[in-house]
């Protein structure tokens, strides 16, 4: 049974959901760099494959840190964007577009006021435009000493993307994030399970762990929707109702 990640939503980002692991060095030092408060330029690196949480500890950072910073997905392609240059998060918080969030900040002097740290998400899969943009971005960023992190697939050295860009990025700190254990995940979706209330038995935990993706995200966002479902349907937490609902969600997926 496939399940679709488009019709899962991760739960909203939140620093104390998330689960250090073996990244605990790593996510020290992310924190120590955003609270920072000595006004120098600084920049960081996290990289790490799919699931290691680049994403989620980026958007928590984000949330927690609130206007002190500005959250850009890279990833959005700078021609290509929604009217006013904007999209809304799963958080309900804005989503520069690359064009729309650096051209102004850019275009100001040294004197004027700072955003304080741009944190960068996807940095490696920019356009050219983008590309171009985040190089300007962290010239002007040491001139003002405003702080910049960026996630990213790769160490510098194999990174592919222009090499000035690299370069810059390679100056900084550079982390590499890890994907949680199957054991580590499963603690996880006890906690989030207990938080709501809702039991997880043995035969729910194994069923989702071994014929599900095992990404933390999707499996907590579905941890939320069947609690959903139970008390919507006022009925027990059961296999047969888990296996419903991902039927539902394959439905909703096939073509018309």
């Amino acid at each position: 049974m496939q399940l679709h990640l488009n019709l899962i939503e991760s739960p909203l980002p939140r620093i104390a959901d998330g689960v250090p692991g073996a990244n605990t060095a790593a996510l020290t030092a992310l924190q120590s760099f955003l609270r920072d408060d000595s006004g120098s330029f600084g920049s960081l690196l996290l990289w790490g494959g799919p699931g290691s949480g680049k994403t989620f500890w980026l958007r928590a950072w984000a949330h927690a840190l609130g206007s002190a910073a500005r959250f850009i997905d890279g990833a959005l392609p700078v021609g290509d964007h929604p009217p006013g240059g904007r999209i809304a998060d799963t958080d309900g918080h804005d989503i520069a577009v690359l064009r729309e969030a650096l051209d102004g900040p850019l275009a100001r002097s040294p004197a004027d006021p700072a955003v304080g740290i741009w944190l960068i998400d996807n940095a490696d899969q920019t356009d050219e435009a983008g590309a171009s943009l985040l190089f300007r971005l962290y010239n002007a960023a040491r001139e003002r000493g405003e702080r910049i992190v960026v996630t990213a697939a790769a160490p510098p050295l194999r990174l592919t993307m222009r090499d000035d860009l690299r370069t810059r990025i390679a100056q900084g700190l550079v982390f590499e994030l890890t994907e949680l254990t199957d054991d580590e995940k499963r603690n996880a979706l006890r906690d989030r399970a207990a938080r709501l209330g809702m039991p997880l038995n043995e035969e729910l935990m194994s069923y989702m762990m071994t014929r599900l993706p095992r990404n933390l995200g999707t499996l907590s966002g579905l941890i939320d929707r069947l609690n959903d479902a139970s008390l919507t349907r006022k009925r027990p937490v059961t296999l047969p109702l888990l296996k419903e609902l991902i039927e539902s969600l394959d439905a909703r997926s096939r073509p018309v």
